[in-house]
């Protein structure tokens, strides 16, 4: 695997768990990302757990085929990632909101700005997913990190400061279904290098 890191054997997806490609903060993100799901928390009296340091993430886009997880979709995306390069960029999220109306919602750090280089990976992946005859994703996409799910709305609020990091690397994510856990099955570094 070209660039990147392997770190299971793909061979055996015994459920139809999740997969696809993140983003992964650094410490000192992950540490402000916490703060800000705590005192969320605290102001607004929910009473579901955050996500836990290992948990947050940016979802770039899912790593499945057209017709749902296949045995094999896990090989062909780490396929598709060792296909992709791009430079570092800097991530920075600047406000709290929540997504959606359902009885449970999540409540994500978001940024009012737009996050060019973010969205020329996500297509970048997208194109090489569908080489590897997985499914392309949605189009719509707003970039996103999810601190906890909360059962009411938090108002959009602009964050004290605001968070980020430079990213250097994206993921593929095993997220292990009704365990609340998450496991990285690869890790792609951004150096700017040619294919």
């Amino acid at each position: 695997m070209a660039g990147g890191q392997l770190f299971l054997d793909l061979g055996m997806q015994e459920r139809p768990d999740l997969l696809y490609f993140a983003l992964r903060p650094n410490a000192g993100a992950a540490a402000a990302m916490l703060d800000v799901a705590r005192r969320c928390k605290e102001r607004h009296g929910l009473s579901e757990r955050p996500f836990g340091a290992d948990r947050l993430h940016v979802s770039l886009v899912p790593a499945i085929s057209g017709r749902g997880v296949r045995r094999d979709d896990a090989a062909a995306a780490v396929r598709a990632g060792a296909c992709v390069r791009a430079a570092p960029f800097p991530v920075v999220f600047d406000r709290l909101c929540t997504f959606g109306g359902a009885q449970k919602r999540p409540v994500v750090l978001c940024s009012r700005c737009r996050i060019a280089a973010l969205e020329e990976l996500r297509q970048a992946l997208r194109g090489e997913l569908v080489k590897a005859g997985l499914w392309q994703g949605p189009a719509l996409f707003r970039p996103h990190a999810t601190l906890l799910w909360g059962r009411r709305p938090v108002p959009d609020t602009r964050l004290d400061e605001a968070i980020g990091w430079l990213c250097d690397g994206f993921v593929l994510v095993k997220s292990l279904v009704g365990q609340r856990r998450h496991v990285d099955l690869g890790r792609w570094p951004l150096d700017g290098a040619d294919g």
